[in-house]
């Protein structure tokens, strides 16, 4: 709670943040997949603000060596993950962020996406714990967190349960993403 303290000043004076949807956040307390795009490292700290529930996110595991930012990731509630070779301890705690009553938060295309007006290549990840979880997936748009002091948007979309083939439903999340964010869903 003290984090989002921190955040709002910063995000609503200085990045001037605007947010729609919020009617769209479960208000019946369980735990949901929370899944953005992903353009900066503010994205993070947007959505909890944004939330203002706990949210745990999957962080490469590099981030964690980096002085202060490790540190500051792990209060946040991030735990690591091998982005080339995922291994049970990753499912076990992604898992256990769901069970403990936490939001678990997985940018769909894995990494910030680097083509302007354009979302990077989706990723299984959301989806499958989705599956394995039986939880709902919110999806949440942002817009602009990679430009200096913003204006920043957030659009947050209604949750959904993805389809049950992997590849059809990463493309669906595309699409939801897309359509809160106006940006281009990638080539296949």
């Amino acid at each position: 709670m003290v984090i989002w303290l921190l955040f709002i000043p910063i995000y609503c004076i200085f990045y001037r943040t605007k947010i729609y949807g919020k009617e769209n956040i479960p208000k019946d307390k369980k735990p949901f997949i929370v899944m953005p795009n992903h353009l900066s490292n503010n994205d993070p700290p947007i959505i909890s603000m944004t939330l203002m529930l706990p949210v745990a996110y999957m962080a490469k595991k590099e981030l964690f060596n980096i002085p202060f930012i490790g540190w500051a990731i792990t209060m946040l509630g991030a735990f690591s993950v091998d982005r080339e070779k995922l291994e049970r301890t990753t499912l076990r705690a992604a898992k256990e962020v769901i069970q403990k009553g936490w939001c678990l938060g997985m940018f769909l295309e894995g990494t910030r996406s680097k083509t302007p007006n354009t979302l990077g290549k989706p990723n299984i990840g959301p989806v499958y714990m989705s599956h394995l979880t039986k939880t709902p997936i919110l999806p949440i748009g942002i817009i602009d967190s990679n430009k200096p002091f913003g204006p920043i948007t957030v659009r947050i979309g209604k949750p959904f349960y993805p389809e049950k083939d992997l590849e059809k439903a990463k493309w669906q999340c595309a699409e939801k993403l897309s359509e809160l964010t106006g940006f281009k869903v990638p080539e296949i």
